[in-house]
């Protein structure tokens, strides 16, 4: 089905899109133990904040996290990278490789040269081109596509995941292998993986990595944590170049990530949206590969000049005119205008040191997917600061809001709806941290008032050790004053002064205790009536795609679905569509005495229902549109959950008969009758009479061979609503050889899925009665 047809299936009701008229709802129910379910909130696509506007996107993960751990050539290092014995002999290893045997070699022109060859028909040479394009673009290194083998070359080729060996290596005669697999096509990619090749190493495993970054170890994966061990300098070769978050070799912040929360913090919260995002070479990659490879020395000979005249990290290009950073102008790069890291970030993350107001881009609208904001508040000497929530609404829990108050590297997760207006947080030090990740555009997302309080443990006549000095490179943000209504109920507060307990729920772990004398882990302030237990209700979700939705289980990807919980998904369009139900990922909970507790129900025609549990991967093709899929969770053990991906197809037997002639008659028969079908093959066909008349259909033969009547069936519904309904159908299986059905109005329904096991099918005439 067309991209466009899909948007207009999620977002219009009871109204012509096209051809189709469409009803789609997504409900979603949390059921207490042995009581009857009652569904608690209904997605309908007249509410605003059911769907996107726009469709809604999930961001990938990166191509590191989903590469295997070891590939036919052997163990892969830092997950994509293939080492020589004698480089896994000698580890110290950095970003620039320091040993000269590990640069490619120079060529007749006296650039550096590297041969290489597509050593199968199946990588995508494209993406290749383009990595190596990019490369040529901004350093001097030439790559040579070659036909003689018999010399060091990079070999190109689809194998499994995204990997390269490192450097030139010299002993490898017949070429050194580069994996491009198919979801390691973009330039980024494509680039990264040419940098390992060319002698780079990753970013964040920098020996001087502590001046930029902090490893929350507690946060990786259990056996992942040798992706983030900190190299010896003693072989490194950086060439002076500083730390860069923006590096093309840079891990993302959530990389082996156990639950959700950042694995590699940047001591600057307002850097972490540069880490991770590789938008091709950064003006550092560019500059370290060009002293590596001693590119600039060649230029500034060439050019006439006796030295490098650019300043500031800037260097002399190939045209002889010096390569500025960003935050840099001049002719020599001399004038500093602003922080290298400062021009690249988004004015989404800021430096707060007023009272004020702060709310997510663009609230109250819908705020942008792909979005890390910072909102970094310091106090003066001995104040704290508080945040108090006015409004709080983000779109389920794949945009979150981290709220830091007594760790500045990690703090405790909030979605959905999970902060009630009035809720505030305290820091325990002069600073407290906010990041803002978004994966979605849906929601209208939050606004909260930023105040001072005194420190109680503080004292103005001495300096406060923890205080953390504003930084020097950027001037701060100064916020409107806010006014806070003495009339206004007192807030509900996060501060260790207070007492009356309440609970905010993290969708990833129990929020930190505040002060080692606060027993609860939050408290409201001591002025509120009653405790508040705040707690995100889980939902599934449905994910847009470019030919259909994607439907995924409660915190897929972050972590299990709950018990006691059920979901689904129903609707129906006004044209004959197949749907296609195809399982991506199903880990639910082992069948129990030979009967699924935990399981996904597809409809199929006459009221019956497909049932998985367990593991599987599979499709499922069902020949209507009339779609009514459930998730159902007991109140025992939990799973991974589902990714099942949606979409809605016509084939050529999926067909409106439209008769106008009250002698009108015809057949319709399954493709290649009398041959066998194709396997799984699936039709459905709308038989239309003339006003105030009916249709007959006659089936002259039948050849089925499912006797279950699961897989190879067909469905008549009399009634013409397309629905199926036991009631209002008839079905034939395996074993008949002939039927006649009459329909009760106008229109006759007929529904034909063939199975995986081939037949002849049937052959029907109708006729208007």
């Amino acid at each position: 089905m067309e991209f466009s047809k899909v948007l207009c299936l999620l977002t219009l009701a009871q109204s012509v899109c096209g051809e189709t008229t469409v009803d789609y709802n997504m409900y979603n129910e949390r059921r207490q133990a042995s009581t009857e379910p009652s569904v608690s909130r209904v997605h309908d696509v007249n509410s605003r904040a059911s769907l996107p506007k726009e469709g809604f996107v999930i961001l990938p993960k990166p191509f590191e996290e989903t590469n295997p751990d070891r590939v036919e050539a052997g163990e892969l290092f830092d997950k994509d990278m293939l080492l020589t014995e004698a480089q896994w002999r000698d580890l110290s290893l950095r970003k620039g490789l320091a040993f000269e045997h590990s640069r490619w070699p120079e060529g007749e022109d006296g650039f550096p040269r590297v041969p290489y060859r597509f050593a199968d028909d199946k990588v995508n040479q494209e993406a290749v081109r383009a990595g190596i394009a990019h490369w040529e673009q901004h350093t001097c290194i030439r790559f040579e596509l070659i036909t003689n083998i018999n010399q060091p070359h990079l070999k190109f080729q689809k194998k499994s995941g995204c990997w390269s060996y490192l450097g030139y290596i010299s002993d490898f005669t017949t070429g050194q292998d580069i994996s491009i697999d198919s979801g390691c096509t973009s330039l980024d990619t494509v680039v990264h993986e040419i940098g390992h090749a060319i002698g780079f190493y990753h970013e964040q495993s920098r020996p001087d990595r502590n001046d930029s970054i902090h490893v929350n170890e507690e946060n990786i994966i259990d056996g992942k944590d040798g992706n983030f061990v900190k190299k010896s300098p003693s072989y490194i070769d950086s060439k002076g170049i500083p730390y860069d978050y923006s590096s093309i070799m840079h891990y993302g912040g959530f990389g082996f990530s156990k639950n959700g929360h950042l694995t590699i913090a940047t001591l600057d919260p307002r850097n972490q949206e540069l880490i991770g995002l590789r938008n091709g070479l950064s003006h550092r990659d560019k500059h370290l590969a060009n002293l590596m490879y001693r590119c600039i020395d060649k230029w500034v000979q060439a050019c006439g000049m006796s030295s490098d005249p650019c300043q500031n990290g800037g260097y002399t290009g190939a045209d002889c005119t010096c390569v500025c950073p960003q935050g840099t102008s001049g002719s020599s790069c001399e004038t500093v205008e602003q922080d290298y890291f400062a021009s690249q970030r988004s004015n989404c993350s800021m430096l707060i040191t007023s009272p004020g107001t702060i709310t997510s881009p663009n609230y109250p609208n819908y705020y942008p997917y792909g979005l890390t904001c910072a909102k970094w508040i310091l106090a003066p000497e001995c104040s704290l600061p508080r945040v108090t929530f006015s409004a709080f609404r983000l779109s389920n829990c794949r945009d979150k809001l981290e709220i830091r108050t007594n760790n500045r590297y990690d703090g405790n997760h909030y979605c959905g709806t999970s902060i009630a207006p009035g809720t505030s947080f305290t820091s325990t030090t002069n600073e407290l941290i906010l990041m803002f990740y978004t994966r979605t555009n849906y929601g209208t997302g939050w606004s909260a008032d930023v105040t001072f309080i005194d420190d109680p443990t503080c004292s103005h006549s001495y300096t406060q050790t923890q205080t953390t000095p504003l930084p020097t490179t950027q001037t701060s943000t100064t916020l409107p004053a806010t006014t806070l209504s003495s009339t206004t109920q007192a807030p509900t507060t996060l501060s260790s002064t207070t007492q009356a307990p309440t609970t905010l729920s993290s969708t990833t772990q129990a929020p930190t205790t505040l002060s080692s004398t606060t027993q609860a882990p939050t408290t409201l302030s001591s002025t509120t009536q009653a405790p508040t237990t705040l707690e995100p209700a889980p939902n599934c979700s449905i994910l847009s795609t470019s030919a259909g939705v994607t439907w995924l289980s409660p915190h897929f990807g972050s972590e299990n679905y709950p018990n006691n919980f059920t979901c689904g998904l129903t609707g129906h369009a006004d044209s004959p569509y197949m749907t296609v139900f195809k399982i991506n990922t199903l880990q639910l909970q082992r069948k129990k005495h030979k009967r699924c507790v935990d399981f996904i129900e597809i409809q199929i025609p006459y009221s019956r229902t497909i049932k998985l549990c367990g593991t599987k991967k599979r499709s499922i093709l069902v020949p209507n549109r009339n779609m009514n899929i459930s998730f159902v969770t007991d109140n025992s053990i939990t799973d991974v959950g589902f990714s099942i991906s949606i979409t809605w197809q016509k084939s050529k037997c999926h067909r409106i008969i439209q008769l106008t002639d009250t002698s009108a008659m015809g057949v319709i028969e399954n493709p290649r009758f009398p041959k066998k079908y194709t396997k799984h093959k699936v039709c459905e066909w709308w038989i239309v009479a003339p006003e105030g008349k009916r249709i007959q259909l006659e089936f002259t033969r039948i050849s089925l061979r499912d006797r279950n009547c699961l897989n190879s069936y067909i469905a008549i519904d009399k009634s013409g609503q397309a629905t199926y309904r036991r009631e209002n159908s008839t079905l034939l299986c395996a074993g008949q050889r002939t039927a006649t059905a009459v329909s009760t109005g106008r229109v006759l329904n007929v529904a034909f899925a063939g199975g995986r096991r081939r037949s002849r099918g049937f052959s029907a005439e109708y006729t208007v009665v």
